[in-house]
């Protein structure tokens, strides 16, 4: 009994003195850091952060809005369906996918700030992702090109926009637009 008693014990010593505590202190302990803006930095400096991915996504879709606005003045002052919101989001992806492929994170922060080599970025990879990827099929059908520009074509009417029903006329806003939302 004793016997098993001495060799239950050198056991636990054995595998409890394995777990030995560090003493440790404060200066060595790493603290948190964070942004001038208060997020925290969490990634290492040469890659993308939640952040900045999610500022880049939301200005591509803002300016997806408005490229669809300009291509189909009819959709004004519409709220996009969430067939419409889905595909704006898939493309905006493709956008941001092929920014983040071709351009490093720190170049990009400091690149960006210029609005014109923003505009020029974001609508080369927006019109990219519609020739290759064939995104926004709802509000494109096709880009094409001349000489050194390219213009986007329309189709006559979005799928993602249908007539007011037969016999209901359709609610006017204030500027006198129609005051529906995209319907699809």
């Amino acid at each position: 009994m004793i016997k098993k008693a001495i060799g239950f014990m050198i056991g636990c010593i054995l595998i409890f003195g394995v777990f030995d505590a560090k003493a440790q202190d404060n200066k060595t302990v790493d603290e948190p850091k964070f942004t001038k803006g208060g997020f925290p930095i969490i990634l290492d400096a040469d890659k993308w952060p939640s952040q900045i991915i999610y500022d880049t996504v939301g200005a591509c879709y803002q300016g997806t809005i408005r490229w669809v606005v300009v291509s189909h003045p009819g959709l004004y002052g519409q709220m996009p369906t969430l067939a419409a919101q889905r595909q704006m989001m898939e493309h905006c992806f493709c956008v941001m996918d092929k920014i983040r492929k071709e351009n490093k994170v720190g170049e990009y922060r400091k690149k960006v700030a210029d609005p014109e080599w923003g505009r020029n970025l974001f609508m080369m990879k927006a019109m990219e992702c519609v020739n290759k990827y064939k995104t926004l099929p709802s509000f494109f059908t096709k880009i094409i090109e001349t000489s050194n520009d390219k213009m986007v074509i329309p189709e006559d009417k979005p799928k993602d926009s249908q007539d007011e029903p037969p016999g209901q006329k359709p609610k006017e806003s204030k500027n006198g637009l129609p005051a529906t939302i995209f319907q699809g």
